[in-house]
């Protein structure tokens, strides 16, 4: 919990940034606590923080409770990974200015699945590019193949929904905050991702508007979560392609659907397939250039386990962990429970079988 508010503190305004927030961090070796009450003689001693930068920082933070801030997420049903949580993805660690926190809810055992692909592609994309971006995830249908996007109109909202139709994994990384779904159009499509146990994800304020230089920003993680980027659809000058420069200066692997010459919107395409990116026109050349074996999910469900005799409070924190995977300080910040009382709750419901723990102290529910 003590960590965890103060990286809620400083994610609660956009002028703290992750970059001015890593810098305080790493100068505090890591003690996020001390980076939020650092004085300003302490500042003045970090390489790239200007007089005017502290003076900010120094003037906001005294508007801001970080108890209050944790409170504000959680009582929205909202969980925050921090660069110190055990299972932040080790991807996006090796990225420039990898996140210091990210707003999710869903499934946050996805962060780190391990057959993830970014696509990416025009907002007024084709028909035939849907089709044909559609007909390649569905020779994925039931596996563990997972497809990221950044939930925008066209070949955004075509990947997650081709993933959503076909049994798939699918996570929506947003350029705006998790209150405050854009396009609006794409506020069910939001909803489906969470129901289908997806994961939707965001670096800014709960409420922020999708400013537009937030779009370059995400971009950088939607590429940054995914070993490879395939790009569907894009013309010379489009955000698809800032991504696939992202891809590509991050040592990741690009590949590109081929389209129609006469389609202004695939320039962008034959230009990065003359450059190297590899070239996809079916599912098989995914598994081919990433050397991947991707197995089926298992069809098999669980039988509902006998919730017969627990407490009161084990029914509620169990009923939380049916609904997100968290760790311990969340659970107390979500319930009111003391973290000892918590301990003996999830001691029980682990020998009863009715929730797991997983890498990195992550609760979640059978």
């Amino acid at each position: 919990m003590s960590k965890l508010k103060y990286f809620a503190a400083f994610a609660s305004d956009e002028f703290f940034g992750c970059k001015f927030v890593k810098k305080l961090y790493d100068y505090c070796n890591g003690d996020i606590e001390r980076a939020w009450s650092l004085s300003a003689a302490d500042m003045q001693k970090i390489e790239g923080l200007t007089p005017k930068k502290i003076e900010k920082f120094s003037e906001l933070r005294q508007k801001i409770n970080p108890d209050e801030e944790a409170d504000k997420i959680f009582s929205e049903n909202i969980s925050l990974l921090t660069f110190d949580d055990d299972d932040y993805p080790e991807l996006l660690k090796q990225i420039d200015s990898p996140p210091m926190w990210l707003y999710y809810i869903g499934n946050r055992a996805l962060f780190n699945a391990k057959y993830n692909i970014a696509v990416v592609g025009s907002r007024k994309c084709s028909q035939t590019a849907k089709a044909v971006l559609g007909k390649i995830i569905s020779e994925f249908n039931s596996s563990d193949l997972c497809i990221t996007s950044g939930l925008a109109a066209g070949i955004d909202a075509a990947a997650h929904q081709a993933a959503l139709q076909n049994n798939l994994s699918t996570i929506a990384v947003l350029g705006s905050g998790l209150k405050n779904v854009y396009p609006s159009t794409n506020k069910k499509l939001f909803r489906d991702i969470i129901e289908k146990n997806g994961l939707v994800v965001s670096e800014y304020p709960l409420h922020a508007i999708p400013d537009m230089y937030h779009f370059p920003q995400r971009n950088r993680i939607v590429s940054g979560l995914c070993p490879a980027t395939l790009v569907a659809e894009a013309a010379l000058k489009s955000g698809a392609l800032i991504t696939a420069r992202l891809c590509l200066e991050q040592n990741r692997e690009l590949m590109c659907i081929p389209g129609a010459i006469s389609n202004p919107a695939t320039a962008g395409v034959y230009k990065l397939l003359k450059e190297g990116a590899g070239i996809v026109t079916c599912g098989k050349d995914i598994l081919d250039i990433m050397s991947w074996k991707i197995g089926k999910k298992s069809s098999v469900k669980s039988a509902p386990k006998d919730t017969n005799g627990l407490e009161d409070n084990e029914i509620r924190v169990l009923n939380i962990l049916r609904r997100d995977s968290l760790n311990i300080d969340e659970i107390s910040l979500k319930t009111g429970l003391q973290v000892d009382d918590l301990m003996t709750i999830l001691t029980r419901l682990e020998i009863e079988d009715l929730i797991i723990q997983a890498d990195g102290g992550i609760y979640s529910a059978v």
